[in-house]
């Protein structure tokens, strides 16, 4: 792997350009982890021309949602059983204890970015991949290919998704970098209470909000905000199998539909540019949703 060896690149430079797993992880489902792998893998691919490459994992098997919204599919519109890299979006069944062990050997692809899609109760999974492997295994395996990992941990204003910020913390410690990203899927900033409020007690006078925040900053992470994609948007270009990056242009899709999905995926990668050094993303590079 020469990725930090090219010549003529300044070493600052040329450290940005290792390589990155991004993992989504949760606990609860319902907060959106799918639609940010998603919309995350979308405008890296878009956007990368022939600079880098772009890999996006199901993590949830041949079902999940990620792989049945972004896979590639046959002229009859099933989903292909051999998913390329680059284009489509091959699956890993999480919860088939035979199959977690593929998790290692995807680390060792010389994509630039690995983008996992972790389903519900993903960190719990993760604390025990095999009979004596776990987290801990897996993000050594990850470094020694040379692959930075970043977590992003999406949550929601309820505190069971916000419970898992503290966790994911505790599992990878200092071998992830990490991005809590707030959905605002009919939220708004003010909303998220429990995330702001560090002693936030219930009726009979227990603290419930925990320090999330607070350890998401000793930990030198960051918030992002997932913007919201009109729920009739969505549900038209999935029940038509139109991939967001086509959705754009596809002539099934009306004007505002078509607009609203290339809104949503400028306005994500808005949010991403804040991160793009986190990102390994040189100054230079330029979002392009075409």
């Amino acid at each position: 792997m020469n990725y930090v060896t090219e010549p003529n690149i300044p070493l600052n430079r040329a450290a940005r350009r290792r390589l990155k797993t991004i993992l989504s992880i949760k606990n609860k489902g319902g907060v959106g982890g799918s639609h940010l792998a998603m919309a995350t893998a979308t405008v890296l691919r878009m956007s990368a021309g022939s600079a880098f490459t772009t890999v996006l994992v199901d993590l949830d098997g041949s079902t999940g949602t990620t792989i049945s919204k972004m896979g590639e599919r046959d002229e009859e519109g099933h989903i292909k059983q051999e998913q390329s890299l680059d284009r489509g979006v091959p699956a890993i069944d999480l919860f088939d204890p035979a199959r977690r062990g593929a998790l290692f050997s995807l680390t060792e692809i010389e994509d630039r970015f690995l983008i996992l899609d972790g389903p519900a109760a993903s960190i719990n999974t993760f604390k025990a991949l095999t009979e004596n492997l776990d987290a801990k295994d897996w993000v050594r395996h990850n470094e020694a290919c040379g692959r930075d990992l970043v977590v992003m941990i999406p949550v929601t204003p309820h505190l069971a998704s916000i419970a898992a910020v503290p966790e994911a913390i505790a599992m990878f410690g200092d071998a992830a970098r990490y991005i809590v990203v707030r959905s605002m899927l009919g939220c708004r900033p003010s909303d998220y209470v429990l995330w702001d409020a560090p002693e936030f007690c219930d009726r009979f006078g227990r603290m419930v909000s925990g320090r999330s925040k607070a350890m998401l900053e000793e930990a030198g992470g960051v918030v992002l905000d997932m913007p919201a994609l009109n729920p009739g948007v969505l549900a038209r270009a999935e029940a038509l199998k139109v991939p967001f990056a086509e959705a754009i242009h596809s002539a099934l899709l009306d004007a505002a539909e078509r607009i609203s999905v290339r809104r949503w995926l400028e306005t994500w990668a808005g949010q991403l540019d804040g991160v793009r050094d986190m990102l390994g993303l040189d100054a230079d590079f330029a979002w392009n949703i075409a």
